[in-house]
């Protein structure tokens, strides 16, 4: 594994940790952001647009070429921290109920 292909796999994972921001602030509900236990929905939103440009910009600056191998990388890494993203809320409603 190369340096392009970890750096896919990172860039996928931020990828990945907008969508629940997104989704949560797209249907008005309170989700929890680095810097607030709940933010509002449009804080979620941006905070999605946020993560999102990241890994654009940071595609632009370092990747420009791809290949089918980074985008299964990424796709790696996205679907690592949707696994992550699924058990840690899976327990926290555990608790909660």
């Amino acid at each position: 594994m190369t340096m392009d292909s970890i750096f896919c796999i990172v860039l996928g994972m931020i990828f990945a940790n907008g969508i629940p921001h997104f989704v949560k602030g797209i249907t008005a509900e309170k989700w929890p952001v680095p810097w607030k236990t709940f933010a509002s929905a449009p804080t979620n939103v941006l905070w999605a647009i946020t993560n999102w440009l990241v890994v654009i910009i940071l595609f632009a600056l370092f990747k420009p070429d791809i290949n089918s191998f980074d985008a299964a990388c990424f796709l790696l890494g996205m679907g690592i921290t949707g696994y992550y993203l699924a058990l840690h809320w899976s327990e926290k409603n555990d608790e909660t109920e």
